[in-house]
């Protein structure tokens, strides 16, 4: 949208304000509304209209994305408005009832539609704002505009990614992960801690070039979700307490979470890639008890992964499935287990228990080949046809039928070896003996990947993903309200609804079928997207919030892109420790799930008096420095003594001299890079809060009354310029809408 274009967007909400004059006390006001029904929903409302004494104040709601509010005012309804004397202050406006009877019309200035999909996509497709993304994207010499960005993100492979230089711990982090072949050694320092690859995760939220890559990786990490806690306690029978249980559990999640990145930078991704490397995961095959699950003889197969492969990872609970498909399902991972195997044969499941055994072991003697702990070798996936249920049904969706409600294609086209339209059942042999028993669980997830209960629950989670909360889920019981919501035979949608319907044909319709980034652009076309309906909708998790507030202050003061250059900085430790910031704001220990549901993407459950006090915690904590009033290392730890910031080095590098000490433009400055999404109009609530506070000495050492334009610019920590900035940075960092994305 063109700013010059659409100069001031009249929103045609009028007010009457007359005022009795020989009755001052008894004052009369009419609201003449000359809003279309229609129209209402998508403006400002006023709300409130008084007068007192010699002031007359209208009210009126806020509007998403607003530049600047305006009443104008006219003693005619036709017109012409005009601008008046009153003043606009946040959300009202107030003049003097000695103005003459008049019609009030309130206008506003919109954000422009590249502003506002900048801070959509900079909010949903990355882990918040740069300034320096801001200054590439859309207010530098050579902005190459937000949907440049959204192509970019879509194709990762095609990034030069440098994250690996923007922090020493990156590479140090890295060299310390074992690959699937490694032999776990005898001394730990080789190998890398959870805690480690914790923090290595957070530094790539924080530097990455790639973000889109990174917020799907956690996604998709919290959606297949895992628990490090329990590989750990998986391996102690065979390791005592030692650390390679640690290690090896470490390396799962490691291993895990590196297929996945190397499956998303492949254009041709599909959900099944994706759900493939689940299945085979070590850490889920632990977690949700495949690894110990027989069907042989009298042994009845644990049902935990059956359940939770349909109720979590594809159909979404009472979606398309019974118990009893549940139970059958769980037969076909009879088998799927780890094993202890030679290096040379980590990726084949076939492969026998190794023999070899560590050199540190048979210098002591320890020769015995059935200790484990013994051995040289590599834990990975295994098959074990023994284990495996060879005589039990295993039929699943038995007389199942796509329900009317999903329409054509879905209910009108044929499923695997059916014949009848509509009818999804699956039929596993159970004549399969020996390693062809592997083929059971990829038939299955082969089968469940393309469903349309797939389709349509990932697409739903997606979608509340990238858009806002509220997407409902899917049901095939006509009793429940989602089977009427996503009802898309029956027409008349919602645009919630709709799209789902959309992301579902980018999924039917790829080739080869499934494939994430049609579903991904869909998303990123819709109008729910680009639109308020994706704009600060939700409620930011706990990684969200530490990550999007180290980014929107972060930028390369020399340009070189180095450690060591950036104004604001983490070395990922800090963060996600058991004590850590994103631990303490709602206990999102990051690959550490105890529940197979993953941590919340909805707002709700990561919002209390508790939590919200533990981000201003953090943010409190951040903002400090060595030597700073007040300043302790007990106390910097709430966010890390490695975790900094120099906001006074981002006002030097992007504010001109004159205006360093000009609290106005101070303020100004920090709202555009904090607050992208909101519009000036908005913000003037917070502006006036954040000049105050600029102009207030009462945190200067000893408190004083000195103006801020009379402040020496310093970045000193003992200096009162210094204070007051990262006193007032603090503040916007923890008011209510940063904590919304």
């Amino acid at each position: 949208m063109n700013p010059s274009a659409v100069s001031f967007l009249r929103r045609d909400v009028r007010a009457y304000i007359s005022t009795q004059f020989l009755y001052p006390l008894l004052v009369v006001f009419s609201l003449v509304s000359l809003v279309s029904p229609t129209l209402a929903q998508d403006q400002p409302a006023i709300t409130n209209i008084t007068s007192t004494g010699t002031q007359k104040t209208i009210k009126w709601t806020p509007f998403p994305g607003i530049k600047k509010y305006r009443i104008l005012s006219s003693t005619n309804v036709g017109g012409p408005f005009l601008t008046n004397s009153g003043v606009v202050s946040g959300y009202g406006w107030r003049g003097l009832s000695s103005m003459p009877f008049s019609f009030y019309t309130l206008e506003v200035t919109p954000m422009t539609s590249d502003e506002l999909l900048t801070s959509i996509v900079l909010n949903r497709l990355a882990y918040g704002p740069t300034p320096d993304e801001l200054t590439r994207i859309l207010t530098g010499p050579n902005p190459i505009g937000p949907d440049a960005f959204i192509a970019e993100q879509l194709a990762p492979e095609l990034i030069n990614e440098t994250v690996g230089g923007s922090h020493t711990n990156i590479i140090l982090l890295q060299g310390k992960f074992a690959a699937a072949t490694d032999v776990i050694p005898a001394n730990p320092n080789n190998y890398a801690t959870i805690g480690d690859f914790r923090a290595w995760h957070v530094l790539r939220a924080v530097g990455a070039k790639r973000q889109l890559l990174e917020i799907l990786l956690q996604f998709f990490e919290n959606h297949f979700v895992t628990q490090y806690e329990k590989s750990v306690d998986y391996f102690d029978p065979f390791y005592d307490g030692g650390l390679n249980e640690q290690r090896l559990a470490t390396q799962f999640e490691y291993l895990e979470n590196s297929k996945w990145r190397a499956a998303l930078l492949n254009p041709n991704c599909t959900f099944y890639d994706l759900l493939k490397i689940s299945a085979e995961s070590p850490a889920q095959i632990i977690y949700l008890d495949t690894v110990t699950s027989k069907g042989n003889g009298s042994n009845i197969a644990n049902e935990n992964y059956a359940r939770e492969l349909l109720e979590l990872f594809t159909f979404g609970v009472d979606n398309g499935y019974t118990q009893t498909d549940i139970t059958a399902l769980s037969r076909a991972w009879t088998g799927w287990t780890l094993q202890i195997v030679s290096p040379e044969n980590a990726l084949n499941p076939f492969a026998l228990r190794t023999t070899n055994l560590l050199a540190s072991s048979i210098a002591v003697g320890k020769t015995n080949v059935n200790t484990v702990s013994n051995l040289a070798g590599v834990w990975a996936f295994n098959y074990n046809a023994t284990a495996h249920d060879t005589t039990r049904t295993k039929s699943l969706f038995t007389t199942a039928y796509v329900p009317a409600r999903f329409g054509a294609p879905y209910a009108t086209k044929t499923y695997g070896t059916n014949t009848v339209p509509g009818k999804y059942t699956l039929g596993i042999p159970t004549t399969r003996t020996g390693t062809n028993g592997i083929r059971d669980g990829y038939d299955v997830i082969s089968f469940l990947a393309d469903l349309p209960f797939t389709q349509e629950y990932i697409s739903v989670k997606l979608c509340r993903l990238f858009i806002h909360d509220g997407f409902p889920n899917p049901s095939t019981d006509p009793e429940n309200s989602g089977y009427d919501f996503y009802n898309y035979a029956g027409g008349n949608l919602s645009p919630e609804a709709q799209l789902v319907r959309d992301c579902m044909t980018a999924w039917e319709t790829s080739s080869p079928k499934g494939q994430i980034r049609p579903v991904l652009a869909t998303i990123f076309n819709s109008e729910l997207f680009r639109s308020h309906s994706g704009s600060l909708q939700k409620v930011k998790t706990p990684l969200e919030y530490t990550v999007s507030a180290i980014r929107a202050l972060r930028s390369s003061l020399n340009g070189s892109f180095q450690p060591g250059s950036y104004s604001s900085d983490t070395d990922g430790h800090d963060l996600v420790g058991t004590t850590g910031p994103i631990a303490r704001m709602g206990a999102m220990s990051l690959f550490d799930r105890a529940e197979p549901n993953g941590y919340a993407e909805d707002g709700a459950p990561w919002i209390s008096a508790g939590t919200l006090n533990e981000r201003i915690r953090f943010v409190q904590a951040f903002m400090m420095i060595t030597g700073q009033p007040g300043y302790t290392t007990g106390v910097k730890d709430d966010a890390g003594r490695d975790t900094i910031c120099s906001p006074v080095a981002l006002i030097t590098n992007n504010l001109a001299l004159t205006n360093r000490s000009n609290a106005g433009a101070v303020a100004d400055y920090f709202l555009s890079i904090i607050y992208l999404g909101e519009g000036a109009g908005n913000l003037d609530l917070y502006r006036t809060a954040a000049i105050n506070f600029l102009n207030s000495g009462s945190a200067d050492n000893p408190p004083s009354l000195t103006a801020f334009n009379n402040l020496q610019v310093s970045v000193s920590a003992s200096s009162p310029y210094d204070i007051r900035v990262r006193g007032m940075v603090a503040m916007l960092l923890s008011m209510q809408r940063f904590h919304e994305q």
